[in-house]
């Protein structure tokens, strides 16, 4: 220990003499391992730590599962009988993520909130802060209505009212009774829910609609295995009451995998980035101390005279390299801190549990075992090479010439290394921004300038009919219409580019359906006759609704040009009937098709084209609507004028989600932006890396060759032959290194080929173009070093020895 700590002074008292190498050193590590450290952050804190309830590997969550690992909600009936066939868990319960209006105590609010049955907060084993939870019965029909508040709405709307359990609150205009208040920090499901209300389930006369997500709580000792095998026995039963495809079965799989699904592969991705860059990071400040360790070859060969053994000079230059990878490993975590924080505000909606993201002690642990990890990495070389240090030879010249060829042997394959691995994550970069670029041009369908969008909920006990509803939102687009600078305004319950709201199963007339397989399954839209104007959508063949299809008119439908490509191929569709639904509803009305509409996606730009059904406002009306204003103007100078439009109306309403569409495009795209700018940013970073690298190798090599270089021009060689002897080396070093990362990001890239879009992972002009990137790079970092090397003084490069 004593040695070890003798051997840390020194390293310290070296680095303060050489401030320039140790500032330089210190910066390239901290980079790679502060940006290191922030993703793991993010990578520990959703995917990696346990969730945060009671026995949380005891929670499952269940669904259906279908062919083509297609994946339903429950509907009432699979609910109601796997709770009434539950054999393997303590409780079961299923939840619907919502919204509802709360009116009274304040301006009117529209609060996200979820629907859940009696034993939801039994599964997740929380207990609340005030009252109690929902207990069992508390969701049969009938019983009064209840509310669990979040203590984020307690605190924030009722001023942390102890008095608060036992309260009636006005939720979509019914009253509710407080019974509890969750701790701070409770949030499930994902979302910032503000409350939780009671989930009514009743027996239906059919399989459907499907729109809940099941959650269980495994009996002790009780496996998933189990679990499964007891919702196969309710799937066989529920076949045999319900007609559905023979692949459709209750499956169950983790909680924490279910939250983390859709993030885990983009976490990853991001997590193997920012490795790359650390590993260049490591590299160049290899290669620092390989210059720097030739530079000390004589001190070197004087503690092997003074008796040093190889092992002793070995673990003192291994000392100072770790000393050196701590320093910057506590730099690292500085950074990380900032680090982190910006990840957390450049990070899209839908990222799970990133209120739980934070420094830690594991993820110190982690900074700290990386930066030593790093020290030994990097310092490995460098002292192998000092212990083998020629002694006599090293004594006799002074320290100079000696073992540089094989520095430089060692110093060349570092920065091989170094390009390759920046191709390989340059090339992963250029494939997401061509995947954005890609993304950005994909045309959704209509015009999306100059729109204006918020949503509106009608409570059905001041509305309680189609009547009333119809009544309202009519009144609503008038005045609206009226508003200077308004063209037109239109109803929809889904809104592109990617806020769809509904799905359902429909059939065209004639078709024949297989035996065990349910009709198609497409977004399903009820929109009013100013709907397509004001959305600025084409129409192709046919015409729109008007105010004449109403519920005294013969049913009619609007499909889109997927819809009539796929089922009316050689004819033509207007006049032709299809129905929302399939076999198991034979009562359904027939509409009749009288127009065709382009496609227009309402989930995801990078969604394939959905065959989509349109059904009239008047024929079909719902309280919840979209409400899109089409402006001759900036549509956010409007925004005060329509919440005053609403208001007038009914006071109590609260205006939701209000948007420009511009705004709702640029977050559908949020996810892929994300995960593009950070790759890229670490790609730009990389790149500057093996560039310093590329610089510090071929300027440690002019240095090492001053004298042969001087001989040359002595003998008649030209500068220019100098030039390219030197530009030579570097573009060999390139090509070796480009070769090695094709190879390389050959076979990385297929791993990010589901995050792709428009462009295939092996994307030859990709590869083509970071390989030239790379290679300019290389020789641009050398042409510095090259010039130096022309200007050498024949007479000074032959006193040089």
């Amino acid at each position: 220990m004593g040695i070890l700590l003798a051997d840390a002074r020194y390293a310290i008292r070296l680095l303060s003499k050489r401030p320039g190498f140790a500032a330089v050193a210190i910066l390239t590590l901290a980079l790679g391992i502060g940006a290191t450290t922030a993703i793991f952050t993010v990578v520990y804190a959703v995917l990696l730590s346990p969730l945060p309830f009671r026995d949380a590997e005891r929670l499952v969550s269940v669904r259906i599962t279908g062919r083509d690992a297609a994946i339903y909600p429950l509907p009432d009936t699979d609910f109601l009988a796997w709770r009434a066939q539950n054999r393997t868990a303590d409780a079961v319960a299923v939840f619907d993520e919502a919204s509802t209006t709360i009116t009274g105590d304040g301006a009117p609010e529209r609060i996200p909130s979820s629907e859940v049955t009696d034993r939801f907060f039994d599964v997740l084993g929380a207990r609340p802060l005030l009252g109690r939870v929902f207990q069992e019965g508390d969701d049969k029909p009938g019983a009064p209505k209840t509310v669990v508040l979040s203590h984020k709405l307690w605190m924030r709307r009722y001023q942390g009212d102890p008095a608060i359990v036992g309260r009636t609150l006005l939720l979509s205009a019914e009253p509710h009774t407080v019974v509890g208040v969750m701790p701070s920090g409770f949030s499930f499901p994902p979302g910032n829910k503000e409350l939780w209300r009671i989930l009514t389930t009743n027996e239906p006369r059919r399989r459907g609609p499907f729109y809940m997500r099941g959650i269980a709580r495994l009996k002790p000792g009780v496996s998933i295995a189990e679990l499964r095998a007891n919702l196969g026995v309710v799937t066989a039963g529920l076949k045999r009451q319900y007609p559905a495809p023979e692949d459709w079965t209750l499956d169950a799989l983790p909680t924490h995998e279910w939250l983390v699904g859709n993030v885990r592969q983009i976490l990853y991705v991001l997590f193997g980035a920012v490795g790359f860059l650390l590993l260049i990071a490591t590299a160049n400040v290899a290669n620092l101390l390989l210059a720097r360790a030739a530079s000390r070859a004589r001190e070197i060969a004087v503690r092997s005279a003074l008796g040093a053994g190889r092992a002793r000079i070995v673990g003192q230059l291994l000392t100072e390299s770790v000393v050196l990878g701590v320093v910057a490993g506590l730099t690292g975590l500085a950074l990380a801190f900032w680090g982190t924080r910006a990840l957390i505000a450049l990070a899209p909606d839908g990222i799970p549990r990133l209120a739980e993201v934070g420094m830690s002690v594991p993820v110190f642990l982690f900074a700290l075992a990386v930066a030593m990890f790093c020290g030994v990495i990097f310092g490995l070389i460098p002292a192998l090479r000092a212990a083998h240090t020629p002694l006599v030879e090293t004594l006799k010249d002074g320290g100079r010439g000696v073992a540089g060829g094989s520095h430089r042997r060692a110093q060349r394959l570092l920065v091989v290394s170094e390009i390759a691995l920046a191709l390989m994550l340059s090339v992963g970069a250029g494939l997401m921004v061509r995947s954005f670029v890609a993304l950005q041009r994909v045309s959704p369908g209509f015009e999306p300038s100059h729109l204006l969008t918020f949503r509106l909920s009608l409570p059905r006990s001041e509305y309680p009919d189609r009547v009333a509803q119809r009544s309202f939102y009519t009144r609503l687009l008038q005045e609206l219409e009226a508003l200077p600078g308004v063209q037109a305004a239109g109803l929809t319950i889904s809104l592109p580019p990617h806020l769809l709201e509904m799905t359902d199963n429909f059939m065209v007339e004639g078709q024949v359906l297989p035996p065990n397989q349910s009709a198609p399954v497409g977004p399903l839209l009820f929109v009013n006759e100013t709907y397509f104007a004001a959305l600025g959508a084409p129409l192709v063949k046919g015409r729109f609704f008007s105010e004449r299809d109403d519920d005294k008119a013969p049913d009619v439908a609007i499909i889109n040009e997927t819809l009539a490509k796929q089922y009316f191929p050689n004819v033509d569709p207007i006049g032709r009937r299809l129905k929302n639904g399939g076999p198991e509803r034979p009562n359904n009305t027939w509409n009749t098709i009288v127009g065709v509409v382009g496609n227009i996606n309402y989930s995801g730009l990078d969604a394939p084209p959905e065959p989509a059904v349109y059904f009239p406002f008047r024929q079909a009306t719902n309280n919840n609507q979209f409400v899109v204003v089409r402006t001759a103007g900036d549509p956010r100078a409007l925004i005060q004028a329509a919440r005053g439009v609403v208001t007038n109306l009914d006071k109590n309403l609260p205006v939701a989600n209000l948007r420009t569409m511009d705004e709702l495009m640029t977050a559908s795209v949020a996810p892929p932006r994300f995960r593009t700018i950070l790759v890229s940013m670490f790609a730009v970073v990389g790149l500057l890396l093996s560039a310093i690298g590329i610089y510090g190798v071929m300027a440690y090599a002019v240095t090492e060759r001053t004298h042969e270089l001087g001989v040359r021009i002595a003998l008649g060689a030209d500068r220019g032959d100098v030039l390219r002897i030197v530009l030579g080396e570097a573009a060999w070093l390139a090509a070796c290194g480009v070769t090695l990362g094709i190879a390389g990001a050959l076979g990385a890239t297929r791993l990010i080929q589901a995050l792709l879009f428009g462009v295939t992972p092996t994307d030859a002009l990709t590869f083509a173009a970071i390989a030239m990137l790379l290679t300019a790079t290389a020789l641009v970092a050398s042409y510095v070093p090259a010039r130096r090397a022309t200007r050498v003084d024949p007479m000074v490069a032959l006193r040089y020895e």
